[in-house]
């Protein structure tokens, strides 16, 4: 975000595009827009939450983060991908970064359609290339991704096992949420310096092999 730039003027800048897509696709299309720079309190308008049950305030989702992470890619959009919401609604879905004048990410639109009723929603979620969870605190976004990296992994985890746990977890830019190495170094029973070493393991192997 650029200096001096507030959360109202994310709003300002951007409201006008949340209102006319969801003025155009009706109650059962969600748009969400994320001011990034408080990820734990990212939603700052939101059109149709009944959607996935998020209101102004909540997070930013974990496929957020994977956004935010990659965004030095120049990703601006991931397409269209369907997802499921803890409600149980299946969702069609796409994202866009919204850059500033110095091409850093400051927010990010997201639409969510429920496609519950359709016919072929099944089958379509089951081959998106993405899985995102709709989480109304930073805590339990962060929870549900440590979960997910340690599913099937046993109760007891070897230090080696650990490093991979982080490497999942940096790899969804989970790192990037405020709290985040604390919480995760309560989850995996370790000190948070420990996860900090690990985290810079990581990054370190990754540049070797991108050489």
């Amino acid at each position: 975000m650029t200096a001096g730039s507030t959360r109202s003027d994310v709003r300002q800048r951007y409201g006008a595009l949340v209102d006319c897509i969801a003025d155009l696709l009706g109650p059962s299309a969600e748009v969400v827009l994320h001011d990034v720079s408080r990820t734990d309190h990212s939603v700052v308008l939101i059109r149709n939450g009944l959607v996935t049950g998020r209101s102004v305030g909540a997070p930013l989702t974990d496929l957020g983060f994977y956004m935010l992470r990659e965004s030095d890619r120049r990703i601006e959009t991931l397409g269209v991908y369907y997802s499921q919401a803890g409600n149980g609604k299946r969702l069609k879905c796409n994202a866009a970064n919204l850059r500033d004048s110095r091409g850093k990410v400051e927010a990010i639109l997201c639409i969510n359609i429920d496609v519950t009723d359709e016919a072929s929603a099944e089958g379509q979620e089951r081959s998106s290339p993405f899985t995102e969870h709709y989480e109304t605190s930073i805590r339990r976004v962060i929870d549900t991704l440590v979960r997910h990296a340690t599913e099937g992994r046993g109760r007891e985890l070897s230090a080696e096992a650990k490093v991979e746990v982080v490497r999942a977890l940096e790899s969804r830019g989970v790192f990037l949420a405020r709290g985040a190495i604390k919480q995760v170094a309560a989850s995996l029973g370790i000190a948070p310096p420990t996860v900090y070493k690990y985290i810079q393991q990581v990054r370190h192997t990754r540049a070797l092999s991108a050489r």
